[in-house]
């Protein structure tokens, strides 16, 4: 075999094993991004449920995020939870309540989170940003109506809240019932939601996690 025959086998031989390192090289490139995709993910998913004051959630089930909307765009929600930013995207089927005003930047919203891809589902107002001066938030056709308030005073007959337009006190119904979530604390100076019948007596009192 002459010189240039034994250079020419020398420079294939180089060549096909450049090739193949670098195809192993692209090859763990590749398995490194997609490692680096799913660690990003579980680190999102932890991110995002760190912030929910849904108790009952569990690992994998959906949940909800309550805070203050900041921005909104076609993609993503910007939303503030105890004072730091949350981003989380939208589902292709993301939805909001019916009825929900245009604009909404600077509302206290509650946002239904996929606990498997971590987008938003849903965005709805919580009662707190719907109700009105009265704390009403909440109206049904029977008359029946619901508000939410601060719990000032709670007796065997009545229940005192305050509101907007300041404190107002309801008789209890015979009927009456307390949920407080197992809420193992005192409920005076929390958020509570009354449920008030149509002759203004009090038929339930309710304290969610969510409200504080």
């Amino acid at each position: 075999m002459n010189k240039k025959m034994v250079i020419l086998c020398i420079s294939l031989a180089g060549a096909l094993t450049t090739g193949s390192l670098t195809g192993c090289s692209n090859q763990n490139d590749s398995s490194s991004n997609t490692q680096q995709k799913e660690s990003n993910s579980a680190e999102n998913k932890l991110n995002l449920q760190q912030y929910s004051k849904d108790t009952d959630s569990k690992q994998d089930e959906d949940f909800d995020l309550v805070g203050t909307l900041e921005k909104e765009t076609n993609d993503e929600l910007t939303l503030v939870i105890d004072d730091k930013k949350v981003k989380v995207p939208k589902s292709n089927a993301f939805k909001k309540e019916k009825d929900t005003p245009k604009n909404i930047d600077g509302k206290q919203v509650n946002v239904e989170i996929n606990a498997k891809n971590q987008n938003a589902e849903s965005l709805e107002l919580t009662p707190q940003a719907k109700a009105d001066s009265n704390g009403i938030y909440e109206k049904d056709t029977d008359g029946d109506y619901s508000i939410i308030g601060k719990l000032i005073d709670e007796t065997d007959n009545d229940v005192t809240v305050e509101v907007s337009n300041g404190k107002k006190t309801y008789k209890k119904a015979k009927d009456f019932e307390q949920d407080n979530e197992n809420m193992s604390e005192d409920s005076k100076n929390k958020v509570v939601r009354l449920e008030i019948k149509k002759n203004d007596e009090v038929e339930s009192l309710e304290v969610n996690p969510e409200d504080q």
